[in-house]
This record gives C-alpha cells, structure tokens and sequence, in this order.
C-alpha cells in the first residue's frame, strides 16, 4: 500500500499541475493579487486552473466570485466571456497568449448580484496546448492567470501558477 501512494505521490507531482505562486503571506489588500486570491472592495476572486493531463494538455479555470461585504452588491461584466485564460513566459509581464483573441463572446452584458457572503462560481473556456502554442511558441513552462473585466472597475488577473505545455511538432 505504502509503494501505491509513494508511486501516486510521484506522479501527482510531476503531473504540470499549476503551482501556487510565492509571496502568500499577509493578509490581502485592496486589489492586491495574494496568491490565488484578488480582492477589490468587499469582492474577493479566487481561481484555480485545472490541468487535464492528455497530449497535448487541456486547460479550464474556474474563479470564485465571493461578495465579503454587509451588502448585496453586482458585478456587470462587458460580455459573455466573464472569465478567460492567458499564458505567460516566467518571469515576462506581457502575455504570450490571450484567450480573448480566439474567442467569440455573446455582446451581451452579463450581471452578477451577490448577497452579502454569497459566492457564484465562473468558468473559462477550456484551451488546449495547441490553442496556447500553435506553430509560434516552443514547449516549456508557461505560467497561466485568469482574468475578468468589470465594467466600471478594475480588470482582474488571478495567478493560477506554471504548467508544462509541449504539442506534438
């Protein structure tokens, strides 16, 4: 039994499951990315990419809209594409990749009325490998946020850590 879990262990580490990132102590700030978690105002957003271990891998995110305050507030986002992926190079600020250029979302305003406590769950779309590298970037490691656009506030990027892409050439 001991040699099952040290043998799944070892797999689940070197599985490209997206790392938690460093600088996670203190306590959040007013739209301070801490870890995994971004807060603006009484809104916190936590997201967390799942990494489907095919070949190439598949990519989907999923954030937590979370309302902290006394009150309900709403959240409008500009489009039906409330939450998308972005890859990055480590250590680059600029994206190498943005879902947004490959996707067609509905033109239509998309509401989010949060009592004071509720949280309501958003996914991105799933992106695979070939969608994030095509013929243009090489295999390694790449680190991937979440991002959101609300209306009449500031964009939100969530850290969801580094993963592994490599595609068949």
């Amino acid at each position: 039994m001991r040699s099952c879990c040290a043998l799944l262990l070892a797999a689940l580490a070197c599985a490209g499951t997206p790392s938690t990132p460093n600088g996670s102590d203190g306590p959040p700030g007013n739209g301070t990315p801490i870890g995994d978690v971004v807060v603006r105002g009484d809104i916190e957003y936590t997201g967390d990419v799942a990494v489907m271990e095919s070949f190439p891998v598949q990519l989907a995110g999923t954030v937590t809209i979370t309302n902290r305050g006394s009150d309900a507030e709403t959240i409008v986002f500009p489009d039906g594409c409330v939450a998308l992926l972005r890859a990055y190079r480590p250590g680059e600020e600029s994206p190498v990749w943005d879902q947004a250029s490959e996707m067609g979302c509905t033109m239509a305003l998309v509401e989010k009325t949060l009592g004071p406590g509720a949280s309501e769950e958003v996914r991105t779309p799933t992106a695979s490998g070939y969608d994030i590298l095509s013929d243009e970037l090489p295999d390694g490691e790449y680190r991937i946020t979440i991002y959101l656009r609300p209306i009449g506030g500031e964009p939100v990027e969530i850290d969801a850590g580094t993963t592994q892409l490599a595609i068949p050439r």
